[in-house]
């Protein structure tokens, strides 16, 4: 029989999604991570994700607006708090992931550079961010990068 390895970590990760990897770079901060997996490091619904982030940002926009379309597209079954919650930190987690490296698609409008949105789904607005038609995958390989320059992440 195989002797058991023990690995000693601080904070243990479940998941190399975006939600794992965001967890395990925050955490790494505070001590050793280690962060379980799929097969390999990139297998996660992040990684196939194709579409784009919906978020607020476009100055004829507006965090109510984006609300109401989300609850309609949700058929009362959204929890509003919540909703509100996600909706309001949206432009802090576009920073966040622009931070780390994430280029979302601009385009030119009058004397400089705006993101180029989208305008999908059940939204009223163009509000969806794209990093080409593979964001899930950018966002996972720009994180998937940071995390293996960490020495504490594992």
């Amino acid at each position: 029989m195989t002797p058991m390895k023990i690995i000693d970590c601080d904070y243990f990760v479940v998941g190399s999604g975006i939600a794992g990897l965001m967890s395990a770079l925050h955490l790494s901060k505070h001590g050793n991570v280690l962060i379980a997996t799929k097969k390999a490091r990139a297998e996660s619904n992040t990684n196939y994700a194709q579409g784009g982030i919906a978020c607020v940002v476009a100055s004829d926009d507006s965090f109510e607006e984006h609300f109401r379309d989300t609850t309609a597209a949700g058929a009362g079954l959204c929890n509003e708090a919540v909703v509100r919650k996600i909706i309001s930190s949206g432009p802090q987690r576009i920073e966040e992931l622009e931070s780390l490296g994430l280029k979302f698609a601009e385009r030119m409008e009058n004397a400089g550079m705006v993101y180029d949105l989208g305008r999908e789904a059940g939204h009223s607005k163009r509000r969806v961010l794209h990093s080409g038609d593979i964001t899930g995958k950018n966002i996972e390989e720009v994180m998937l990068a940071r995390i293996h320059a960490l020495s504490n992440v594992k």
